[in-house]
């Protein structure tokens, strides 16, 4: 038994376990997106447009939400690949 994490550090580069055994890839998340959308929403809201800029808003705020799920997803994913561990007789990984 060893902890995957450390198993996973000990191979070699060109592994084929590497991959399967590797940590969950860290979401591309772009907050800056958000709020630059939710600004502008604000931003053409107040020019005149109110629906248009409202519209926009909620859209750039429901994205920030959607980001944030997805990084507390992959810290969630990330926890149970650390305190996972690994049968080196069988392979068999147990969370």
């Amino acid at each position: 038994m060893q902890k995957l994490r450390g198993y996973w550090e000990d191979l070699p580069a060109e592994s084929p376990n590497r991959r399967r055994y590797g940590p969950p890839d860290e979401p591309s998340v772009q907050p800056v997106v958000a709020l630059v959308a939710v600004i502008a929403g604000i931003a053409i809201a107040v020019s005149g447009a109110v629906l248009a800029g409202v519209g926009i808003a909620v859209a750039g705020l429901v994205w920030g939400a959607v980001m944030q799920r997805q990084v507390a997803e992959y810290r969630v994913e990330l926890a149970v690949y650390n305190a996972s561990v690994i049968c080196l007789a069988e392979y068999y990984v147990f969370a």
